[in-house]
């Protein structure tokens, strides 16, 4: 099997837990209908997944890449969840020029943060920017799913089985993944390792283990920078965190799923999710193994390039997707700069971009739109909308 060495069922009964885990892992690989993105789901039942949209535990799953959207339950923004639920002030849509140009997916067009566009011979439903490379994956034509590794001018240099999207560190110059033969893979510019292994053997076609998030690089060599790669479970196990000093062990105290890792050693998690779907969690330091914050009110999902700021998601949302998305002050978790939210309106993918925007997609009678918030309280459109269905967006935001 080629690796990229130039950077670069189901349980008899089903929980609420469950439920909400395999929304979250639908949410990080959304559309890859063919893979077993639902820990209740299998091949036969693949149309249904592509509706489970971004469950509120998982990204991105309770958060896999990418990530979750608990079906069960129905959730919007105005109801308090037992008073979990801030206040929401709807914003209004600024026709000002963008901070950046983004680099999306429409379809299979690269769009570049240059004004490029690259044609590529199959359409991505994750991706993130590696340097000058893609890393794009999609489904195939069996349980595990095809992550390739695209030069700039979209011809791909390498390609991997992998159990979901790769997670890239905080400065982008370090990927990670689990292989199909249960290999934690990662490579960086100019090297590629193993930093361990998990075992793959799981009901039906349930995905076992997932990597989520990784943190320190570039060169995860044991005796160079060091990694940790945090991994994500669909059998009802905690997180684990696996370092490239050969530990392997929980990711956080009670960590049910981890969304996102920054350098320092700050890491984005649920750790409780209810019979109704709410869930809670927070940040968790792993240089003191404590609690920045916990909270009930959002899903503190990725951290902006700086780490000041988080994307926070509702606690809970019904299966259509969030109606919401804020931008939070990561150091108290509580104090909102920035946040969207439209009557009727769905929210889709959500990523930084390197210069501190959020890039997201939105979704409103039949059509699908390109957005752009900022920390400043801006918020504008990037494109042109496009129609599509309410399961399959226009475009792809690629995570740097």
């Amino acid at each position: 099997m080629n690796h990229p060495t130039d950077p670069t069922n189901p349980a008899p009964d089903e929980s609420a837990w469950e439920v909400a885990m395999s929304r979250d892992f639908d949410a990080r690989v959304r559309d890859l209908h063919e893979a077993p993105l639902d820990i209740t789901s299998v091949k036969g039942k693949a149309h249904k997944i592509k509706r489970n949209r971004r469950a509120a535990v998982a990204g991105g799953v309770l958060g896999v890449a990418a990530i979750v959207t608990p079906i069960a339950v129905l959730a919007n923004s105005t109801d308090d969840a037992g008073g979990r639920s801030p206040e929401f002030v709807e914003q209004t849509t600024d026709t000002a020029a963008p901070p950046a140009n983004p680099d999306y997916l429409q379809g299979t067009t690269w769009h570049q943060a240059d004004g490029d566009t690259v044609e590529l011979d199959h359409e991505y439903q994750q991706a993130v920017q590696w340097g000058d490379r893609l890393v794009g994956t999609r489904s195939g034509p069996e349980v595990y799913l095809v992550t390739e590794v695209l030069d700039e001018d979209g011809n791909v240099i390498e390609s991997m089985n992998t159990t979901s999207p790769v997670a890239i560190n905080d400065t982008g110059t370090t990927i990670a993944w689990v292989e199909d033969n249960g290999q934690v893979m990662t490579a960086w510019d100019g090297g590629e390792t193993a930093i361990g292994s998990v075992e793959l053997a799981a009901p039906g076609e349930t995905i076992a283990w997932t990597a989520a998030a990784i943190s320190g690089g570039p060169d995860c060599n044991e005796d160079a920078d060091g990694c940790v790669v945090y991994l994500n479970s669909n059998l009802d196990e905690d997180a684990r965190a696996v370092s490239s000093d050969g530990i392997n062990d929980i990711a956080a105290d009670g960590a049910k799923r981890v969304f996102d890792s920054t350098s320092d050693g700050a890491v984005s998690v649920v750790t409780e999710v209810d019979d109704f779907g709410d869930t809670c969690g927070g940040i968790y330091e792993t240089q003191t193994s404590a609690f920045r914050f916990e909270t009930c009110d959002y899903q503190v999902q990725q951290f902006s390039p700086n780490g000041d700021f988080f994307i926070g998601t509702q606690s809970q949302f019904d299966g259509a997707g969030p109606s919401r998305i804020a931008l939070v002050d990561a150091a108290d978790g509580q104090t909102e700069v920035n946040s969207f939210e439209r009557d009727g309106w769905i929210v889709g993918d959500w990523t930084w971009s390197p210069d501190g925007a959020v890039i997201f997609t939105a979704y409103e009678g039949g059509r699908w739109h390109l957005m752009a918030m900022t920390v400043d309280g801006d918020t504008t459109e990037l494109a042109e909308p496009v129609r599509g269905d309410d399961f399959a967006t226009g475009f792809r935001p690629i995570r740097h």
